[in-house]
């Protein structure tokens, strides 16, 4: 049975602080900034109750915050690290059943694939964890993560490693089988290998192209019209080749987190 009382939240979770592309979240491109693209994209998802920012408290991400209030965008500010803290606050703060965790560097978020896993949730509020990324078979970019609000408050209240607790979704992939309740859902073809997502000038040059030829003001396009385009023009998935996480080819997404544990 859907469950349309329940109240999801997408956060865009994002600051200014980024070594290899800095200020990233508020780089333009076709006159909107990569925050606006975000929250421009999520507004055309039917599955959504509200669209917030979730970002650090320190001065450098006034700025972030500054910017939210002028394309009226709700926001919470907590931990620069504790991220089950952070995410935890904000979906408590906007009184939330379930979030769903968009990063500031997914542009390209696609609003269906955000809808489907948030309707999996209203038909299955038992389970603590839907994605996409488990393993991930989605371009990079194109994370979904949903974690229900009781979930993000046993985290909070269990999880005591500080890395664990800034690599918020690794606890639920780790403890699949003995405490939480995950879901995944796949593409019909495995697309990891694809990076839509922005993480360095390489990737911002081809999101830039991406919207340049795809985008019209008042609609809305998906990843099946990206995937097109790719086949029409071959030569745009060349412009940032070079970056493809290669981890990916082993299912694994979060290349920091792993190196970080196997580096102790």
């Amino acid at each position: 049975m859907l469950n349309t009382k329940l109240k999801v939240i997408a956060v865009i979770q994002a600051r200014m602080g980024s070594t290899r592309l800095p200020k990233k979240a508020l780089k333009f491109f076709l006159n909107k900034t990569s925050i606006e693209w975000i929250k421009y994209r999520l507004s055309f998802c039917q599955e959504i109750d509200q669209i917030v920012l979730s970002t650090a408290n320190n001065k450098e991400n006034d700025l972030l915050v500054e910017h939210a209030e002028e394309i009226n965008l709700k926001y919470y500010r907590g931990s620069e690290d504790d991220l089950v803290s952070r995410l935890y606050e904000t979906t408590r703060e906007f009184k939330a059943d379930a979030m769903v965790r968009i990063t500031g560097d997914c542009p390209l978020v696609d609003p269906n694939i955000v809808d489907k896993i948030v309707n999996i949730y209203r038909k299955n509020i038992d389970l603590d964890y839907i994605s996409n990324v488990v393993p991930p078979t989605f371009p990079d970019g194109m994370d979904v993560e949903l974690i229900s609000f009781k979930t993000l408050k046993k985290m909070n209240e269990e999880i005591v490693n500080s890395m664990y607790r800034e690599f918020v979704t690794t606890t639920l992939m780790e403890n699949s089988e003995k405490k939480y309740k995950i879901h995944n859902i796949f593409n019909k073809e495995n697309l990891s290998h694809l990076r839509l997502t922005v993480d360095y000038p390489e990737d911002f040059e081809l999101i830039k192209k991406i919207f340049s030829k795809l985008h019209k003001e008042g609609n809305i396009f998906y990843l099946k019209d990206i995937l097109n385009l790719f086949k029409k023009e071959p030569k745009l998935i060349k412009i940032n080749q070079n970056r493809v996480d290669q981890t990916i080819l082993n299912n694994i997404r979060s290349t920091e987190f792993h190196n970080l544990k196997n580096n102790k």
